[in-house]
């Protein structure tokens, strides 16, 4: 399952500014071999538990998340559900 919202706390925040959260729900193994691919399989477990402040996570409501991880890289930021199955893409971008 796919799903594409807009990015509306972060455009608030930040004038100029855009983005999209694409959520989606995959195979525990897809997920740790794209992780892997990016930053390294072991990353996912020795990572600590992200905050709801965490920069890139405005719109992602992880008040039912389970021990979430994030990682970032360019203009997004990947938000994980551990164990894996959930995920959320936020992708960010926008000038003055």
């Amino acid at each position: 399952m796919v799903s594409v919202e807009p990015a509306v706390n972060f455009a608030e925040g930040f004038p100029g500014g855009w983005g999209y959260v694409i959520a989606f729900t995959a195979e525990e193994q897809a997920i740790r071999d794209y992780v892997t691919d990016r930053v390294g399989y072991k990353y996912i477990e020795s990572h600590p538990t992200a905050d709801p402040s965490d920069d890139g996570v405005e719109d992602v409501d992880l008040s039912d998340v389970t021990a979430p991880w994030v990682g970032g890289f360019d203009n997004a930021t990947l938000v994980l559900e551990r164990p894996l199955g959930r995920g959320w893409l936020v992708i960010r971008g926008g000038g003055r």
